[in-house]
């Protein structure tokens, strides 16, 4: 059972409660008016708002950003309680007359962003009252939590009660641009980089098939640069900073690059995930059904199969 928390000293605002779930999320009156869409004034006059209804202070300064007080501490559990049931009656009762039309979240990876952009037009023209909401971020949102109602996903989701739909493999191969080979000269295999430089991953994407290629490696090879972002790491391919391993489909979407074998050095399963209450949404699984059909239409750019060889 939930401790109590202050008197309420008059009506609540669900929206004000949103409020308070985003900046306890974030730690951050910045990060949650981008994560809401709103001006940082805004969220800082609806937490004010609060704070008075309930006669108490949620939130402290820290060195990090705003903590929770003990109030705020009491008051999380409950607050994500409503958010998980407003949540679960929206999946329920939307949707349920057969149109496809509203807004429906869409989570990608930072690298899909190019490439989603150009065919998601498609995709309008299927279906015009359709809005896409389209997140490019390489943090997993809680799609348990309603945070998104369909995520693009490679790696495993430990969420068993979530729906998964597997449509494919994204493979990953090797780049350079032309300037690079001009300089450097053709790569003579993927298991023989001597005399070339390497561009690989950091952070985040430590476990990355590109990283876990080089690290293979023997002997280890020259690594001139690591980005903690897949777009980073093509742009400094494409600027001739060196061979970057990248996923095959985003390296696709870079004019200014070649890819220089024909090989598969890494794959990962492309994953489909979707809450159970949303599934039967008619603009979900329509956006659902377009996401399948685009990657089964596209495999052999996504796997990175039968390349033919740069010769």
């Amino acid at each position: 059972m939930h401790r109590g928390c202050a008197n309420l000293q008059g009506p609540m605002d669900w929206n004000d409660l949103r409020y308070f779930l985003a900046i306890a999320r974030s730690g951050s009156l910045a990060k949650a008016a981008r994560e809401l869409s709103v001006e940082h004034t805004t969220v800082s006059r609806r937490l004010g708002a609060l704070e008075e209804d309930l006669g108490t202070r949620l939130f402290a300064r820290g060195p990090a950003g705003l903590v929770l007080t003990t109030a705020g501490k009491n008051m999380l559990p409950i607050v994500e309680d409503i958010a998980e049931q407003i949540s679960s009656i929206e999946r329920c009762v939307t949707g349920l007359d057969g149109r496809v039309a509203g807004t429906v979240r869409l989570t990608i990876p930072e690298s899909g962003n190019s490439y989603f952009m150009h065919r998601l037009r498609e995709l309008r023209s299927r279906h015009p009252e359709l809005v896409i909401e389209l997140i490019s971020d390489n943090r997993p949102l809680d799609i348990r939590r309603g945070e998104a109602d369909i995520a693009v996903r490679f790696a495993a989701v430990p969420d068993q009660d979530l729906i998964v739909r597997k449509p494919g493999k994204a493979g990953w191969s090797l780049y350079a641009s032309p300037s690079y080979l001009a300089r450097k000269g053709p790569l003579a295999s993927v298991n023989d980089v001597s005399g070339h430089e390497l561009i690989g991953y950091a952070d985040l994407l430590a476990m990355v098939e590109g990283e876990q290629w080089l690290r293979s490696l023997k002997p280890p090879p020259v690594v001139v640069m690591r980005g903690n972002s897949i777009v980073g790491v093509a742009r400094a391919a494409v600027e001739g900073i060196g061979i970057a391993p990248l996923p095959c489909f985003a390296a696709a979407q870079e004019s200014g690059l070649l890819r220089i074998t024909p090989e598969v050095i890494g794959e990962r399963d492309i994953m489909l995930v979707v809450h159970p209450d949303l599934v039967r949404v008619a603009r979900v699984r329509a956006t659902m059904d377009f996401l399948i059909e685009l990657f089964h239409h596209e495999a052999a750019l996504w796997s990175g199969r039968n390349a033919p060889d740069p010769g």
